[in-house]
């Protein structure tokens, strides 16, 4: 881009939380010595990849309990700690439902006797179109995510994206969310704040756990750990706290590129997303 290498994983302005590695599910079981052993030839391949791009700004995004990141650190990365909220759907529905604060309890039972009702959906159009609106708000920084971008996803993953809509008596979208639907039930995109007398996002939230937990899914994450503006809200649901890490290194030229984008190019794709 413009002369200036880059690596990202995952790819920038596409929401996708995190990637790999994953490493097998009998590592945790073994001995230390071969845990070192084998973290040291994934991070060595990784980065030997990465030297074939020779990028001047570099940044890996890994995956949430993936907390050994001293071989990029000794490789002169600098590590910033990442969190999310995860739910374990492996408990019965009624401890999940103790375990909720007892206000948004309140407020889910008004919710459920207000004739509220949860449909999946492939209304790309009118989800991007409450999506962007939210991602406008200035106070967010967040430049809008593509259409067609997301046509794309629901093109290549029709059953690992779910796209729902929330509907009052009236037939009107109260409440809007995209998730991920792939080992985990992921609630990705959204949801944005629509006028209503009702509590919508709390109540929408509650359903998708209770239908994550009905397919099968042991693991309901629910982004937003990293924003002060989302913590409480979130935290209502009584989550389990879980890290991860982002890596970066940059030289010279990739610091002024990132400090441009933030900068310059960034507040004119949000502008450009308000027009």
């Amino acid at each position: 881009m413009h002369g200036i290498n880059a690596v990202f994983s995952p790819p920038p302005l596409t929401t996708i939380p995190h990637l790999g590695c994953v490493m097998s599910r009998n590592f945790e079981g073994l001995k230390q010595s071969k845990k070192e052993s084998l973290l040291g030839m994934v991070a060595e391949e990784i980065q030997d990849e990465i030297r074939s791009f020779s990028p001047n700004f570099l940044s890996i995004t890994f995956v949430p309990e993936f907390n050994d990141v001293r071989h990029y650190l000794w490789n002169r990365c600098d590590a910033r700690v990442r969190y999310t909220y995860t739910i374990n759907l492996e408990r019965s529905l009624e401890e999940l439902w103790n375990n909720l604060h007892t206000k948004l309890r309140n407020k889910l039972k008004k919710a459920a006797g207000a004739g509220l009702r949860l449909e999946k959906t492939t209304d790309v159009a009118t989800f991007h179109r409450l999506i962007s609106e939210r991602f406008r708000d200035p106070s967010l920084d967040i430049p809008p995510i593509r259409r067609d971008y997301l046509e794309d996803l629901m093109r290549a993953y029709p059953e690992r994206i779910g796209i729902y809509f929330l509907y009052d008596a009236e037939d009107e979208v109260t409440a809007v969310v995209a998730a991920q639907e792939y080992k985990r039930f992921l609630l990705w995109i959204g949801t944005p704040k629509v006028q209503t007398a009702h509590a919508a996002n709390e109540y929408l939230q509650w359903l998708l756990i209770q239908r994550a937990k009905s397919e099968g899914y042991r693991v309901f994450e629910n982004m937003g750990a990293n924003n002060p503006d989302l913590v409480f809200f979130k935290s209502k649901f009584n989550p389990d706290l879980k890290m991860y890490f982002e890596i970066e290194e940059k030289d010279t030229l990739g610091s002024v590129s990132v400090w441009a984008y933030l900068t310059f190019v960034k507040r004119l794709m949000i502008t450009a997303g308000r027009v």
